[in-house]
């Protein structure tokens, strides 16, 4: 497997740090987070959760209750089929022999880091209700999120299969965080005049759970057979590990983490009352009605942060690393002698001062027109704000109500530097219970894996680099809506 794999798997069982980063990797696979909702839940307003994208929104019931619901979010700057690659009936990693690293290159371009985002909303409760020109709202919901950020140098080296002379690879930007917190969501939105509606939700947030690294400095660099390592970073944490330990046999630190999967039903009350490590977010937003067919709005969410302050465990290393050998530097070798150097260096505390970690913000910007009365087009800009860059993506959908019970939304999204796919919605009414499913990227091509055993895998989307879904259960309370826009089987007359 070459020495890239030796680096990963030598580095994750004895280095006390790549072990927390394994921890994160695990953690964001099985986490997701409020990072992004559907593009189709912009524009269906017979869905009471439109106001979570813009809480200038208001629902076309009168009342609701929000039930159990789940939004899925995964974000990559690589699809599957760009790290996996084929030839002919074997497929190989960038750690193997026979990969074919100028395909990687074409995919990532110039680009100096590799970003994978993962978020969750798990809604719990809530509910809604219209009081003359407004719309009060509550929320209880859990959020987790990730997202991990690799320097582009990381492949290189896994390329070169070692260190070349004069050469310098720099991980610095290397990057994790991930975190699980409770949102309480108070939502107001009013309708000033015939043409302007505004709103808010304000959300304090409470969190659970937390991992943050910070690697300010990691180059490696080779002077004849010489490497120079200078390594300065931090680890922060809230309630993950459960302590840490110095095996004195093998002279190195192992972290042991908290096991949530034994824990009791109580254990898990607890965990959701704890109200320790305090937060709070705003998302603002804006409607304005240009003529009865075309309206325009505007939201920015997620401006917010969240304190950490209980069970904090702080790790750092600030090392630098000479290793000088009378003939070539073997790459293992090395790595060996830096894990020691890195076991030895780190400093850890159990309390640490509070530290502080921020949400995504998310800008929306949209325009709706009424073509006929069952039909209506929309255009959505959508921009996500990451720590040091932003990622774009616009979305053109129609939505289509024939009738009170149903509504379709269907359209097309096209993520800048990224794909272009399709995506839309669907709701029932069956009585007051509203089924809603919502999704982002439904692949139109595919293609099959056959594994080492001759077992084809059909099915598998070619090029995946966005992947969000929605789903839940409302009670709808009124759901004909607004006396000058009703629901279709009414058959009013006052739509124009």
């Amino acid at each position: 497997m070459g020495y890239f794999y030796r680096i990963l798997t030598d580095l994750i069982n004895k280095s006390m740090k790549i072990n927390i980063l394994l921890c994160l990797t695990l953690f964001s696979v099985i986490a997701n987070g409020q990072v992004r909702q559907p593009h189709s839940l912009y524009f269906m307003e017979t869905i009471p959760q439109i106001s979570q994208m813009n809480p200038a929104f208001q629902p076309r019931a009168n009342g609701y209750v929000m039930l159990p619901g789940v939004n899925v979010d995964l974000i990559s700057e690589l699809a599957v089929k760009e790290i996996l690659q084929q030839q002919k009936n074997n497929w190989y990693l960038p750690v193997q022999s026979d990969y074919d690293f100028k395909k990687l290159w074409y995919s990532i371009g110039e680009k100096e880091t590799v970003s994978f985002n993962s978020g969750t909303d798990v809604d719990i409760f809530g509910y809604g209700i219209r009081v003359g020109a407004g719309y009060f709202s509550f929320g209880l919901s859990e959020h987790f999120i990730a997202n991990t950020t690799l320097p582009s140098d990381l492949f290189r080296i896994a390329e070169q299969r070692d260190v070349p002379n004069k050469k310098t690879y720099d991980f610095s930007p290397l990057h994790a965080q991930a975190m699980a917190f409770m949102q309480i969501r108070l939502g107001y939105s009013r309708k000033l005049n015939d043409r302007l509606t505004l709103g808010v939700n304000v959300k304090p947030l409470f969190g659970h759970a937390a991992f943050v690294s910070e690697v300010e400095k990691f180059k490696v660099v080779r002077e004849n057979s010489i490497l120079t390592s200078d390594v300065r970073g931090s680890v922060y944490t809230s309630k993950i590990i459960d302590k840490i330990e110095k095996d004195n046999a093998e002279d190195y630190y192992n972290v042991i983490f908290k096991n949530f999967e034994d824990n009791k039903s109580m254990d898990w009350i607890n965990y959701g009352a704890d109200f320790t490590n305090p937060g709070v977010a705003f998302d603002i937003g804006a409607a304005y009605q240009i003529t009865k067919r075309f309206t325009v709005s505007a939201a920015l969410n997620n401006l917010g942060f969240v304190s950490w302050k209980e069970d904090v465990k702080w790790l750092s290393s600030n090392i630098s690393v000479s290793y000088d050998e009378e003939s070539d530097v073997e790459l293992d070798e090395w790595l060996a002698y830096l894990k020691d150097e890195l076991n030895n260096s780190f400093k850890f505390r159990e309390q640490q001062d509070k530290f502080t970690t921020t949400l995504s913000p998310v800008l929306h910007a949209g325009a709706s027109y009424q073509l006929f009365e069952s039909l209506s087009v929309g255009l959505l800009s959508r921009t996500v704000f990451w720590k040091n860059h932003a990622r774009q993506s616009f979305n053109l959908s129609g939505y289509f109500q024939p009738y009170s019970f149903f509504a379709l939304n269907a359209g097309a999204t096209l993520q800048v530097k990224g794909n272009f796919y399709m995506g839309g919605g669907l709701t029932f009414l069956l009585g007051p219970l509203q089924i809603y499913v919502l999704a982002d990227y439904i692949p139109i091509k595919y293609y099959s894996l056959i594994t080492d055993d001759g077992d084809k895998i059909p099915y598998i989307p070619e090029h995946p680099k966005t992947f969000t879904v929605r789903t839940g259960l409302n009670l709808i309370f009124g759901r004909h809506g607004f006396a000058n826009k009703p629901m279709l089987d009414r058959r009013k007359n006052s739509w124009n």
